[in-house]
């Protein structure tokens, strides 16, 4: 059951990020094409691209979370031996599922604090786009969570947290 919905996450975080990319690179050329080609500016032009593109990034930081393709120093990981790395792992995850928390929290702080306002541009709801900050905070923490139970359960080797090389 964890496997299969460790798939759907990942097939969902994956959809979300392409979506997400997708309709920023739409609406961007759009605004350029419309204010430099036909001289008519859209109201939205800048607006909700940046709050699209805020939310882009905390979906991404789950997908990285998820995929194991975050910033590391994973030549150095794997160069210690299996113990040490053990316990760096157990370190960084610990540590990755606090920030994911606070991140959570915070987020939802934030998120809330905007309910029932809108863009300005745009009808919109501004806590559509900071909803995203707990939402991503909570699934990164779960994952890392999900990692630390595998990793000292025995589920999980220091060796599934390493990139995987295209060789």
């Amino acid at each position: 059951m964890i496997h299969t919905l460790d798939k759907l996450l990942t097939t969902v975080l994956d959809w979300l990020v392409i979506f997400l990319a997708g309709l920023l690179l739409v609406l961007l050329n759009y605004a350029v094409f419309t204010r430099f080609v036909l001289n008519a500016s859209v109201s939205w032009g800048e607006e909700l691209p940046a709050h699209l593109l805020a939310a882009l990034t905390f979906i991404g930081a789950a997908y990285l979370t998820r995929t194991n393709e975050h910033l590391g120093f994973d030549g150095v990981l794997a160069l210690l031996p299996g113990a040490v790395q053990r316990l760096v792992l157990t370190a960084n995850l610990v540590l990755m599922a606090l920030f994911a928390g606070c991140l959570a929290y915070y987020g939802g702080i934030a998120a809330w604090s905007f309910a029932g306002r809108n863009l300005i541009s745009i009808d919109l709801p501004v806590s559509l786009f900071r909803g995203v900050m707990p939402v991503s905070g909570a699934i990164m923490m779960l994952i890392c969570v999900a990692r630390l139970v595998g990793l000292w359960s025995g589920r999980l080797q220091p060796a599934d947290f390493l990139p995987r090389t295209d060789g």
